[in-house]
């Protein structure tokens, strides 16, 4: 995994800034994603933080369900420590040295082993239930994966990735173009933003003194406040920009490639799991995250503008750790008549599973779930997921941008990537 503003020159980062509570806890959450194990000193050395504030970090998020406390660290709730000891150690990369001095950086995750990857989520996903030829193809396992043609390895440029770090979908996306670019004779300049409020037109800017640059793929901010600068500085770029997963704003007037999740399509293939079980009482349940506005607006369309379901309630902006707000979910579930939720994001639907079953309430015998994301989930509880194809989705914005550098005249191309569903049982079959 690269490191923060890591090039393939092995330059990186400027100083690490200070975090919120909610940054670090969101960014342990999605440590433990790829780590069997994180102990509290790489935790502090990759937070920029002292000790004390991590065991505080990590008691706030054992409490809410989402980690188990070990000696000395924390395990991800699926890793099989059978001694409350954990099961590998976890060691911390090098800081790296700065790639330019005045852009903000993300840290350098603590390394050991990957807890899971595509292939082994996909190999789980095949043995828990058996799978139908329709559900072969819709999960796409065994279909031969988009491949890029090859060509010669002679050195054709550098193409720049800028995409923020650290998360669960972002990782896997980023080797993948890297890997299919090397082949087809381009090298890669990767700069890491954040989530959170930096000033990316500076990451951006970086990209300026990259000798041979042919072009670049994005994904700018969601926060408004910062996302400006960014679409200008895109709107100015000197080469092609592809945007990954985020829509520009409607008062742009230059239109720019996009390759982007397909989330609208992927809450009909929800609703439909659920009317195919028979349910027709399913809520909702929205962390925010930048692709929260979306899904819960597909939701919406789908549910209040047709019969296809009653949606009794729907909560938003709850975070995973926020003991009070899973609380409130869950009491709410119990006190109406729903039958299912759908949860975004995984952690959220994990808080709300174990949350359930301290009242009594089964998943999937009593409340049926759907997660949408389905990274963190395989190595908890088998939940279904709606989970979007990073490998499908790599080779989309890698082959956007080799077109666009073939056709630079022709007008832009808006690529929708349908995500999976993943039936991994959590959602039963009831009666009409």
């Amino acid at each position: 995994m690269p490191t923060p503003h890591a090039s393939s020159d092995g330059n990186a980062a400027a100083p690490q800034r200070s975090y919120l509570p909610a940054e670090r806890q969101d960014m342990i959450l999605s440590l433990l994603t790829r780590e069997n194990v994180v102990t509290v000193p790489a935790l502090a050395k990759y937070l920029n933080t002292t000790e004390i504030t991590v065991r505080r970090d990590l008691s706030v998020l054992a409490e809410a369900g989402l980690l188990r406390r070990v000696r000395g660290g924390a395990m991800s709730v699926g890793s099989n420590g059978t001694d409350g000891s954990p099961t590998t150690p976890a060691t911390t990369t090098k800081a790296s040295d700065a790639t330019a001095s005045n852009t903000a950086s993300t840290p350098a995750a603590p390394t050991g082993e990957p807890l899971l990857n595509t292939d082994a989520i996909d190999q789980l996903d095949r043995t828990i239930l058996p799978l139908n030829d329709e559900d072969l193809r819709d999960m796409r396992i065994g279909v031969p994966q988009p491949v890029i043609p090859q060509r010669d390895n002679r050195d054709k440029g550098v193409i720049g990735l800028m995409f923020p770090e650290p998360s669960f979908f972002w990782p896997t996306v980023i080797a993948e173009i890297h890997t299919e670019a090397a082949k087809l004779g381009y090298r890669v300049e990767i700069r890491e933003s954040s989530y959170e409020r930096i000033r990316e037109n500076e990451i951006l800017d970086t990209f300026g003194s990259v000798p041979n640059l042919r072009g670049i793929i994005a994904c700018p901010s969601s926060e408004e406040d910062v996302s400006q600068a960014s679409w200008n500085w895109i709107d100015h770029s000197p080469v092609p920009v592809v945007v990954a997963e985020r829509d520009q704003p409607y008062s742009s007037n230059v239109f720019h490639d996009s390759v982007r999740t397909n989330h609208p399509y992927g809450v009909r293939k929800a609703i439909n799991h659920f009317r195919e079980r028979g349910h027709r009482h399913v809520a909702a349940a929205f962390t925010l995250t930048p692709t929260s506005e979306i899904i819960e607006e597909a939701w919406h369309q789908l549910v209040d503008k047709t019969n296809l379901l009653e949606c009794p309630f729907v909560f938003d902006g709850i975070q995973p750790y926020d003991t009070h707000g899973v609380e409130e979910i869950v009491e709410r579930t119990i006190d109406s008549d729903v039958t299912g939720l759908l949860v975004h994001s995984d952690y959220l639907a994990i808080a709300l599973a174990q949350s359930l079953e301290r009242h009594g309430k089964r998943v999937p015998a009593d409340i049926s779930i759907i997660s949408v994301d389905g990274y963190a989930t395989p190595s908890s509880r088998p939940l279904t997921v709606l989970r979007s194809p990073q490998h499908e989705f790599a080779a989309e914005c890698l082959n956007t941008l080799l077109w666009r550098l073939e056709h630079p005249d022709w007008p832009a191309r808006h690529i929708l990537i349908d995500p999976r569903l993943i039936d991994r049982g959590s959602v039963a079959t009831i009666g009409d």
